[in-house]
C-alpha cells in the first residue's frame, strides 16, 4: 500500500485513540483537541469528517462533568470550526452537523452555549431582537436550507426565538449586526 492509502485509516484510528484517551491526556489534550478543529476545517474525505463530527459533537452536546470535560471555550471553538462541514456537498455529513447545532440550540444548559449566541440588548427578554450577531450563524443558515422540512422548522423556530418572530425584529437584527464599513 501507499502512504497515501494508510494516511486515512491511520488518522481514523489516531482520533478514536487519541479520544478515548483525552480525559486522562493532560497537556496534550490542548493539542489533540486543534488537530481535531484543524482536521474538520482541512480534510475532504466525508468518513473522516464524519468521525471528527461524531466524535466532537459527542463532546460537545455532553453534560457538564462528563468526560472529557471540555471547558465552554473549548465547546464553542470546536462546534464553529465543525461548521467548516457546509462546504461539502455530503448530505450525511450535514445532517449530522446540524444535530450536533440542533442540540446546542436547544439545550440552555449545555456549558459555553453563550459563547455562540447573541446576547439580547439590556432591558429587553430574551425572545426579542438581539443586539449581535450569531456566532453559530452558519449552522444556523445551514439548517434553514436543509431538504429535510422537520430540520427546518426547527432551526427556523429557534430563528424565531432568538431575533423575534416579527418581520420588524429580523430587519432590526440584520441591520444591527451588519458589519459593513460605511
Amino acid at each position: 500500500p501507499t502512504a497515501e492509502e494508510l494516511l486515512l485509516p491511520s488518522l481514523r484510528l489516531t482520533i478514536r485513540l487519541g479520544s478515548a484517551r483525552l480525559p486522562d491526556s493532560g497537556d496534550a489534550r490542548k493539542t489533540f483537541l486543534l488537530a481535531l478543529e484543524r482536521l474538520a476545517e482541512r480534510a475532504h474525505d466525508v468518513e473522516l469528517l464524519m468521525l471528527v463530527v461524531k466524535t466532537a459533537g459527542s463532546w460537545i452536546v455532553a453534560p457538564p462533568g462528563a468526560p472529557p470535560n471540555l471547558q465552554p471555550k473549548e465547546r464553542a471553538s470546536l462546534l464553529l470550526k465543525l461548521g467548516c462541514v457546509e462546504a461539502t456537498s455530503a448530505p450525511r455529513l450535514h445532517a449530522a452537523y446540524l444535530a450536533v447545532a440542533a442540540r446546542v440550540l436547544a439545550d440552555e444548559s449545555l456549558p459555553g452555549r453563550e459563547m455562540l449566541l447573541p446576547n439580547p440588548p439590556r432591558g429587553t427578554p430574551s425572545t426579542a431582537a438581539t443586539s449581535g450577531p450569531l456566532r453559530l450563524e452558519a449552522g444556523l443558515l445551514l439548517g434553514l436550507r436543509s431538504r429535510d422540512a422537520a430540520t427546518r422548522r426547527a432551526f427556523s423556530a429557534h430563528l424565531s426565538r432568538a431575533v423575534g418572530g416579527s418581520v420588524a425584529h429580523r430587519i432590526a437584527h440584520v441591520i444591527s449586526s451588519n458589519e459593513n464599513d460605511p
